[in-house]
């Protein structure tokens, strides 16, 4: 199914689980906890349309902010994308849930999403007057940098340039210093250019699980699109 491939590149089932029933995060010692919610039982809260206000605007059921969820990537995706993806959680079966039902938020975080204030705001909400396009781009370096928008972005930064944080995610100037066979391999195994896996594992096991889903032609886009930036 189409929605579930584009569901895992995006990263849909990376943080809601495999089997999409939920997945809790570490507890902080505030008493924060952040739980990817079970899909098969939280999709019956909303319409197809409702669905596609939540990727493309953070906009929830009942007004809550979408905690962690990268609404600046998810802005991106084509509506034709954001129904493949609605159609793929609506087939999924029901399932118990894999972990806590709710998250819990300290005072302090929820003061911080009720005023805006929290460093991750940005991220959970889409940029003004975003018009997402209908369909996919065709042409190949259009599609690379859609697929860098919805895919990347994320973790490498709203423009890709990384976040600047140590230890953080870089730029990706870095992809121009990898062949065309050591990017293809890197995003179907995880393996850096100089070989096994990247420096905090985080690359490679994002590579391993959602970008091994990309055709090879989506592959040769992103490489394109990113070696001409």
């Amino acid at each position: 199914m189409e929605g579930l491939r584009v569901a895992t590149r995006v990263g849909c089932n990376g943080c809601h689980g495999a089997d999409a029933a939920g997945r809790s995060f570490s507890k902080d010692k505030d008493g924060t906890l952040i739980v990817a919610p079970n899909l098969s039982t939280r999709r019956h809260l909303y319409t197809d349309e409702g669905l596609a206000a939540l990727l493309h605007e953070g906009r929830t059921h009942d007004g809550h902010v979408p905690f962690g969820m990268p609404i600046q990537a998810f802005q991106h995706l084509s509506h034709r994308e954001v129904r493949d993806i609605v159609a793929w959680m609506r087939s999924l079966p029901e399932v118990a849930n894999g972990s806590e039902e709710a998250s819990t938020w300290s005072p302090a975080l929820a003061a911080s999403l009720a005023d805006g204030s929290h460093p991750w705001m940005g991220d959970m909400r889409p940029t003004p007057g975003n018009q997402p396009a209908p369909e996919p781009p065709v042409e190949p370096v259009a599609l690379g940098r859609h697929l860098a928008m919805t895919s990347c972005s994320e973790c490498h930064g709203w423009d890709l340039n990384g976040f600047g944080d140590p230890g953080a995610a870089p730029s990706l100037v870095v992809a121009k210093a990898y062949t065309d066979e050591q990017f293809a391999r890197l995003m179907r195994t995880g393996e850096v250019a100089a070989g096994g896996p990247s420096a905090t594992g985080l690359m490679s096991g994002v590579s391993a699980f959602r970008f091994s889903v990309m055709s090879d032609a989506e592959v040769q886009a992103l490489k394109a699109y990113l070696d001409g930036r």
